[in-house]
């Protein structure tokens, strides 16, 4: 039995801690809240505390990074000292480090996202994910930490918040219609957070698999539209009645909210196609995940919203 510290009990923290559970792992959750499932040791600290951080990881084999920090504007002072304290404490203790990482570092591409594409961030965000990976794997090669790895997922939908439950369910659901800042109609990928977790703790077990990160299996790419038209079916909605925000209007917004303002530099992911390629990843661990459908009644039992069909088991299939 090994011992892993889990940073955050988001959806993807609390998907790490659950799988390790259930694999007869001695598993650690720490927040600022003492959150975290149930049968893990849960504790309440503040992770940018290196001295207090290093002392609850003492003997950890993983050290989970899958912190999320909320305000988007203040991500150039929230995250280095949290990434700092991670480092100082996988020195002292010898623990790798797996990180829950996204897509910023890559920038605006026009084709599907993969290890084999470069990090060109063209945000302050994307900057400072890109920072984080590169400054653990600078660690790994000089010997200061044992290793890192990392897995990068798409826009997240299944427990938890997501893009649809925090702009669209509300009137949608009513039968009203949601602006939505994006092409209406643009492929995106969506990633179910318990495919992140469960992959991020299959790739820390492996030794092999270190040193690189890898892109989360998920369903078959679909649109905005496409996946609001999904939701409604499922929850028994009427038809949806979907129109696109444009940009002036989320500028204007910004002026008086600071995560409208927050999430202008990231646009781009919903102007365009924004696709990941997991074949990879689908080659080294299998291509399971998800099915939309399942995560979205995942998301809409989060949300609190009944749904009109029987909801049907968790089930996965193979990536194509």
């Amino acid at each position: 039995m090994g011992r892993h510290v889990v940073l955050g009990a988001g959806p993807v923290g609390s998907a790490i801690a659950s799988d390790l559970l259930g694999r007869g792992e001695n598993v650690t959750v720490v927040t600022r809240s003492g959150g975290g499932p149930e049968g893990a040791d849960r504790v309440r600290a503040d992770v940018a505390d290196a001295p207090a951080l290093s002392a609850i990881a003492e003997g950890a084999d993983v050290i989970y990074n899958a912190l999320n920090p909320a305000d988007y504007n203040a991500w150039p002072t929230t995250w280095p000292p949290l990434a700092a304290s991670i480092l100082t404490a996988a020195e002292h203790s010898g623990a790798v480090v797996a990180v829950v990482d996204n897509l910023y570092p890559f920038g605006p591409v026009d084709v599907p996202m993969s290890a084999a594409l470069p990090d060109r961030p063209s945000s302050i965000k994307g900057t400072i994910r890109m920072k984080m990976w590169q400054d653990l794997l600078a660690a790994a090669e000089s010997g200061r930490i044992t290793s890192a790895v990392a897995v990068r997922g798409s826009d997240y939908v299944g427990a938890g918040p997501s893009l649809h439950s925090l702009l669209a369910y509300a009137r949608i659901s009513q039968g009203k219609r949601a602006f939505i800042p994006a092409d209406l109609d643009a492929p995106h990928t969506w990633t179910n957070p318990a495919d992140a977790g469960r992959l991020l703790v299959n790739a820390a077990l492996d030794e092999g698999a270190h040193g690189r990160y890898w892109m989360v299996p998920s369903a078959p790419a679909t649109s905005v539209r496409g996946i609001a038209d999904q939701a409604a079916t499922i929850a028994g909605w009427p038809p949806v009645k979907l129109s696109h925000l444009p940009s002036a209007a989320v500028r204007g917004a910004g002026l008086f909210n600071s995560m409208a303002k927050a999430t202008l530099e990231m646009a781009y992911q919903f102007h365009r196609p924004f696709l990941i390629d997991a074949s990879e990843t689908a080659a080294r661990f299998g291509g399971a995940f998800t099915p939309l459908d399942e995560s979205l009644r995942q998301n809409l039992a989060d949300a609190g919203y009944p749904m009109g069909g029987v909801s049907r088991p968790g089930e996965e299939e193979l990536a194509s």
